[in-house]
């Protein structure tokens, strides 16, 4: 007679014919599944083809799939199969996945994962962060490592990494110190005075970890020494100690401040135009200490430029290359226009009948002309400086970009400014 027994998370086991009787296992299916591998969660349940079972052992490994905390509902059915009997599982995956990320743990990331590979089949590159898996995947890590001192012990929970994305990380429970105070040894072009207190802006009471102090540095103080020519300066050693007034650290940033180099050659690449303009677009100056803020202004002017020919996605691609033995940085600038755009289409909001046509015949840019992103506003600002308008208040342009036929729509806004206690009488020109 055929046998068949339906499973639900919820529900209850239906009773096989006999309910002690063992069947023969030929066959293990698995549907349902997403991120999970069929054959991780066969081996989690733990019923292998070529073995016999029981109903009870169906049930049981239900209940365990249903524990480990990968999925959100697990059902079972078998049917007769070439003298046994298949299993087919149907389950439902926890709704998110997760990243495993892990922090100053006793031992590297790949060792980690090892341990909880082997300790959980379904374990993969991504886990679900409920608390059946994160307290298993604690225990087995703290277990493997022996760790005992409370604020030592690992605990895993949601979290953000570096670039704001949510993961499973497993770190100590011990807070981590923060930044308290900072200040800097061998340094002589700049002084601590002049280092410490943008540093400290950026860095004091942030959670200390040495790389995300150090993209601080490069990001904060890095550019006050290439402004000064100093391009090969380096941090070689962080020292912290603990803060004697509270928790915090004190930290020492030790510099050592390089050569000064000077600015050298202007390579360019992809311009339209001699490269003694582009050069006088930029401010370069050649020959003089190397200020790598200048420099990159000149680039952005550059960009500029070009994208007031109507070429909106300009870019302008800038390459270091440091001679060591004249001390001078060489650029490479790589002028990358892309499409060019055209101006299609003027529309004015807040004038009358009669101003707008006015304001209309003052536009200059021609419908198909090469569209320059700078005149809208300019064309504003004359507007106003030339008192076109006795009450002229807010203004502003939006542009349209319609980037599938390169076509830009422009929408000047007009608003009456706010009337005057002294004078509340509305002047002609604009409808206010």
């Amino acid at each position: 007679m055929k046998l068949l027994i339906f499973a639900l998370s919820l529900g209850f086991v239906a009773l096989s014919q006999t309910a002690n009787t063992a069947f023969p296992v030929k066959a293990v299916l698995v549907k349902g599944n997403n991120l999970v591998k069929a054959e991780q969660i066969v081996a989690a349940a733990g019923i292998l083809p070529g073995t016999s079972v029981k109903p009870a052992d169906m049930d049981a490994a239900m209940q365990k799939l249903l524990a480990c905390g990968y999925f959100d509902r697990v059902s079972y059915r078998y049917e007769p199969r070439e003298q046994g009997y298949a299993i087919e599982w149907d389950v439902t995956e926890v709704t998110v996945f997760y990243p495993i990320a892990f922090e100053d743990i006793p031992a590297k990331a790949a060792e980690a994962k090892a341990i909880l590979a082997k300790l959980d089949p379904l374990f993969g590159e991504k886990i679900p962060a409920t608390q059946e898996v994160l307290k298993r995947y604690e225990e087995a890590l703290n277990n493997k490592w022996n760790v005992t001192v409370p604020e030592d012990r690992i605990r895993g929970a949601l979290a953000a990494d570096d670039k704001g994305n949510l993961v499973a990380l497993f770190r100590p429970r011990r807070v981590l110190p923060s930044v308290y105070q900072v200040d800097f040894v061998g340094n002589q072009l700049l002084r601590s005075e002049e280092l410490r207190p943008v540093l400290s802006a950026a860095a004091t009471g942030v959670i200390y970890k040495e790389s995300d102090f150090r993209d601080i540095l490069d990001i904060k103080i890095r550019p006050m020494y290439e402004a000064r020519g100093r391009l090969k300066v380096s941090f070689p050693e962080i020292l912290t100690e603990k803060a004697p007034e509270n928790l915090g650290l004190n930290i020492k940033v030790k510099v050592v401040e390089g050569e000064e180099f000077a600015l050298g050659e202007i390579r360019l690449e992809g311009e339209s135009g001699r490269t003694e303009d582009w050069l006088r677009i930029g401010g370069f100056r050649q020959g003089v200490t190397a200020n790598m803020g200048e420099v990159d202004e000149g680039r952005r002017k550059m960009e500029l430029a070009v994208k007031r020919n109507g070429f909106l996605d300009a870019k302008v691609i800038a390459k270091r290359t440091l001679n060591e033995e004249r001390k001078t940085v060489d650029m490479d600038m790589t002028i990358v226009a892309g499409q060019k755009y055209s101006f299609d289409k003027l529309d004015i909001k807040g004038l009358d009948l009669i101003s707008e046509p006015e304001v209309r015949k003052m536009w200059g840019m021609k419908k198909g002309a090469a569209f320059n992103p700078d005149y809208p506003d300019f064309f504003l600002n004359k507007l106003r400086e030339d008192g076109i308008f006795d009450n002229l208040g807010d203004t502003k342009s939006v542009a349209d970009v319609d980037r599938e036929n390169r076509l830009v729509q422009v929408t000047l806004i007009f608003k009456g400014a706010p009337p005057k206690t002294e004078d509340k009488a509305k002047r002609p020109g604009l409808p206010f």
